[in-house]
C-alpha cells in the first residue's frame, strides 16, 4: 500500500477511525519516507456540528503539520436534484473531491479508514439485498490508488489504540440513529452475531473469496480475448463453459449493468434456445445468429447532449456518468495521458462546451499520433465494443471534438503550464 516517496492523501472526517488512521500514517510517514496530506469534506448535513467537525480536523492537522485540503457541498440539495439517497450522494461527492485533489496534486495514494467491522457490515448489507460471489468479497484493501490500511483491524482495536495514544476524535450524532441501513445492522444484527461468536469477522473469508473471484474473472477475460471474432463470441463454446465462468463472460461481454436475472435469462437461452433468438438487455440487444452470440445497439444507447458550465465548478450526470468541471490554471505536471480526465486550454474552446454522443464526421488527433483519424476508426482500433460506442461521452465545443472518454484528448487543446484551463473528469456512476 505504501512506498517510499509516494505521497499519500488520508481522508479525515474527525471520527474515531479516521483520526486513528491519520495518527498512524503520520507516525509512519517519516519512518517509510512518504509525504502525507489530508482531506476533509464537509457535507453540510448537520449544521453547526458539521462546521465543528471541519474546525476540529483543521486544528488536528495543523498540530501535526499535515497539509489539509477542505471541500464542501450541499449534499441534501444534490440528493433531491438527483432523486437519490442522501447517504449515496454524500459518498459520491466526497469521493469525487478526494480523487480530484489527489489527481490535481499528484498524490499516488488515497487512504480511507475502513476497518474490519465496516467490512462485516458491508457483507451483511449485500447479503440482505441479494448478492453473488463478488458482493461477498467485501471491501477491497486496494483498488487503483485507493487504499484501506485499517481494513484488517477491528473497531475495538482502533478505540484501544486511540485511548493508549491520546488520539482525540469527534462523535457523529447520526451514528446513533437507525435510519441508515448500515447503522441498523451495526446496532441490531452485529451484536447478535457477537453473542454467538465474540470474535466474528469476515476478514479471512473476504480475502479468500477475492482470490476466487480474481481467478474466475481471469478465466472469463481470457476466453473473450481468445474467442472474440468480428464482434461476436462462439455460442457453443460459451455454452460449454462452467457456469461460474460463463456468467462472468456474459457480464464482461454485455456490460456491467446486467443483473442476476439478466444472466439467468441469457444462460437459459444459450442452453435451451434455438439457433436464432434475441434478448433485450440494458443498453444492448443480445442476438444468437446460428453459431455466434452478437450484440446490437439498443434504441436507448445514445443520450441527449448536456451543456457544461464554463464559469464555475459543476457536476452533471449524463448517461451513467458523472462529468465534473473545474476551472483552473494548468499545473506543471499534467494529466494529458489520462483517458478519463482532460485538461483543456480555455481559449481553444469555441462557444459552448458540451458532452454529447458521437456524430458522423467526428475526428480526433491524439498525442503521439499525428494526422488525426475519424472517431469511428479510433473506436474500431481501440476495440471498443460496438454496443458501447454511441454511449461514450464526447467532449466538444461548437466546432470540434475536444476529447473522448476512453480514448483521450485532442493534441491541439493541451494547455501550457500556467495557462487558463478547464479540467473535465468523467467517472462511471457505478465506480464512485
Amino acid at each position: 500500500m505504501l512506498s517510499p516517496g509516494a505521497p499519500v492523501l488520508v481522508c479525515v472526517s474527525g471520527g474515531t477511525d479516521s483520526m486513528c488512521l491519520l495518527h498512524v500514517l503520520h507516525g509512519l510517514s517519516e519512518e517509510l519516507g512518504f509525504p502525507l496530506f489530508a482531506a476533509h469534506y464537509n457535507h453540510n448535513l448537520r449544521g453547526a456540528e458539521s462546521d465543528a467537525d471541519e474546525a476540529f480536523v483543521r486544528e488536528a492537522c495543523e498540530k501535526m503539520s499535515v497539509p489539509l485540503f477542505v471541500g464542501s457541498g450541499d449534499v441534501a440539495s444534490e440528493a433531491r436534484r438527483r432523486g437519490a439517497g442522501v447517504e449515496e450522494t454524500a459518498r459520491e461527492l466526497r469521493y469525487a473531491f478526494f480523487f480530484r485533489i489527489a489527481g490535481e496534486n499528484g498524490l499516488s495514494r488515497v487512504a480511507t479508514a475502513h476497518n474490519a467491522d465496516d467490512d462485516l457490515e458491508t457483507v451483511l448489507m449485500r447479503l440482505a439485498r441479494g448478492t453473488g460471489l463478488r458482493g461477498l468479497c467485501g471491501i477491497p484493501p486496494v483498488r487503483g490508488r485507493l487504499i484501506r490500511p485499517l481494513l484488517g483491524v477491528s473497531r475495538e482495536e482502533i478505540e484501544a489504540y486511540n485511548l493508549e495514544n491520546g488520539v482525540p476524535h469527534r462523535e457523529d450524532s447520526t451514528n446513533e440513529r437507525d435510519d441508515y441501513t448500515r447503522n441498523l445492522l451495526r446496532h441490531r444484527v452485529v451484536p447478535v452475531l457477537r453473542k454467538i461468536n465474540p470474535a466474528v469477522s469476515v476478514t479471512e473469508m473476504t480475502a479468500l473469496l477475492r482470490e476466487d473471484e480474481a481467478y474466475l474473472d481471469g478465466l472469463a477475460r481470457k476466453f473473450i480475448e481468445e474467442n472474440l471474432s468480428e464482434g461476436g463470441l462462439p455460442a457453443e463454446e460459451l455454452r460449454a463453459l462452467p457456469r461460474p465462468v460463463r456468467s462472468r463472460v456474459l457480464r464482461r461481454f454485455c456490460g456491467a449493468g446486467l443483473t442476476g436475472a439478466h444472466v439467468a435469462a441469457l444462460t437459459e437461452l444459450l442452453e435451451n434456445g434455438g439457433t436464432v433468438w434475441s434478448l433485450d438487455l440494458p443498453g444492448v440487444t443480445v442476438r444468437r445468429e446460428y453459431g455466434s452470440l452478437k450484440l446490437g445497439k439498443a434504441e436507448s444507447a445514445a443520450f441527449e447532449p448536456a451543456m457544461i458550465p464554463l464559469d464555475r465548478r459543476g457536476i452533471i450526470d449524463v448517461a451513467g456518468f458523472h462529468v465534473i468541471c473545474e476551472i483552473m490554471t494548468a499545473p506543471g505536471t499534467g494529466i494529458y495521458n489520462s483517458l478519463t480526465s482532460f485538461l483543456i486550454k480555455r481559449d481553444k474552446i469555441v462557444g459552448n462546451l458540451k458532452v454529447r454522443p458521437r456524430l458522423p464526421g467526428d475526428r480526433l488527433t491524439l498525442p503521439g499520433r499525428p494526422g488525426g483519424k475519424s472517431l469511428k476508426r479510433l473506436l474500431i482500433d481501440g476495440k471498443i465494443p460496438r454496443h458501447l460506442r454511441d454511449g461514450l461521452p464526447v467532449l466538444s465545443d461548437d466546432e470540434k471534438v475536444l476529447a473522448v472518454y476512453g480514448l483521450g484528448q485532442d493534441v491541439s487543446t493541451l494547455p501550457a503550464v500556467g495557462e487558463p484551463a478547464v479540467k473535465i473528469e468523467i467517472q462511471k456512476t457505478e465506480e464512485r
